[in-house]
């Protein structure tokens, strides 16, 4: 890919196992040129951050940006006509385009795109890497890193998070996901996290190229603890690398004088008007339904927050509004629920998700008028 002002490399980092996977990745995208980068020591145990290594000083020399994808990665179909724009509008960032559905970055990318922002800020405690785009210089630089920082036992996606805090380097995502993650047997043991799929992934054709703008990162964070089944509210540390430390959900809630009983007698007016609860409670368990409820209730007060300080109002009826949330329940579920069975549970889920996220915002939006 060239333009007068972006000029891409890029590369497939993969694993003998999976070279046939990482050649059709490359062949898909002919006009990037993907070198395909294969694991240096596959006998050895797995380990990502080896071939990462590799996939990212793999910059071509007339480059101004390099991108790695991972080879599970799913490229959309108008990859290319949405990738440059995205790249131009914030030239300086590192560019993840995945963030799986459960994640830190999830619950952003849905404020953004409540709000009408395309772009959002990374939130992870570590850079969400299946496709990443880096400026050409700091994706040289990282291999000098792990020579002097790393020990070789790190995973990729913590240690480019520490080499890019390092740097100060600002990390972003566009709302509407250029790559989603397709499900395969895990390397290094990631398949007990659940499917992993893409926060917000339309369909091509349906968003436009720009213009571009990007979501201030709110303070604090919702969080949906998909392996313990816990709600969370991540908050301010600046101790940490990604600045935020987990709490409790109900804490910062009750902060702002809302109690659980509160919370928990509008979940019960919203399953009595769902269709489908017996199903549900079934499927979930009350506790269940419960926690992802407070997570939806605290992503509404935060959202409706954040538009009074930016002067947008919250569109609930927007496309990809309505996509990202759409992800919010089995993104949350995923390693409670057979996989069989995951698709039926979240499209059930999703109009209790919606009415959770709007009664958060009108407690916030009561909460400021009285």
């Amino acid at each position: 890919m060239t333009s007068p002002s972006i000029r891409l490399s890029g590369a497939v980092m993969t694993h003998p196992k999976r070279v046939a996977a990482a050649r059709a990745l490359s062949d898909g995208l002919p006009e990037l040129g993907l070198q395909v980068v294969v694991d240096p020591q596959p006998e050895a145990p797995p380990a990502a951050l080896r071939t990462a290594r590799l996939a990212w000083a793999a910059v071509g020399p007339d480059a101004t940006h390099h991108l790695v994808l991972q080879d599970d990665a799913v490229p959309a179909a108008d990859f290319l006509r949405r990738l440059e724009p995205l790249v131009a509008a914030r030239p300086d960032a590192a560019l993840s385009l995945f963030t799986e559905w459960g994640s830190r970055t999830s619950h952003v990318v849905r404020i953004a795109a409540l709000l009408g922002y395309t772009m959002a800020p990374v939130v992870d405690d570590y850079i969400p890497a299946v496709g990443l785009v880096l400026p050409a210089e700091v994706a040289r630089g990282f291999e000098e890193y792990a020579r002097a920082k790393l020990d070789g036992r790190d995973h990729d996606d913590v240690a480019l998070l520490d080499y890019l805090s390092d740097l100060g380097v600002e990390t972003v995502i566009p709302v509407a996901g250029l790559v989603d993650h397709r499900e395969d047997i895990s390397l290094v043991g990631n398949n007990v996290m659940g499917n992993r799929s893409a926060t917000c992934f339309p369909p091509a054709g349906t968003v436009p190229a720009g213009p571009h703008s990007l979501l201030t990162a709110p303070a604090t964070v919702p969080y949906y603890d998909f392996w313990g089944q816990y709600s969370d509210a991540c908050v301010p540390d600046e101790s940490s690398v990604d600045g935020r430390e987990r709490s409790s959900a109900r804490a910062w809630l009750l902060e702002r004088s809302v109690t659980h009983p509160e919370m928990m007698a509008l979940l019960e007016e919203a399953l009595a008007r769902h269709p489908q609860r017996e199903f549900l409670v079934d499927r979930l368990s009350e506790i269940v339904l419960g926690e992802v409820w407070i997570v939806a209730f605290l992503l509404g007060v935060i959202a409706a927050e954040h538009a009074r300080e930016v002067g947008r109002p919250l569109d609930f009826a927007a496309p990809l509004a309505k996509a990202a949330l759409a992800t919010f329940g089995p993104g949350a579920v995923r390693r409670v629920v057979p996989a069989r069975w995951l698709p039926t549970v979240g499209s059930v889920l999703e109009p209790l998700v919606l009415d959770g996220v709007r009664a958060g915002a009108a407690r916030e939006n009561a909460r400021t008028s009285a």
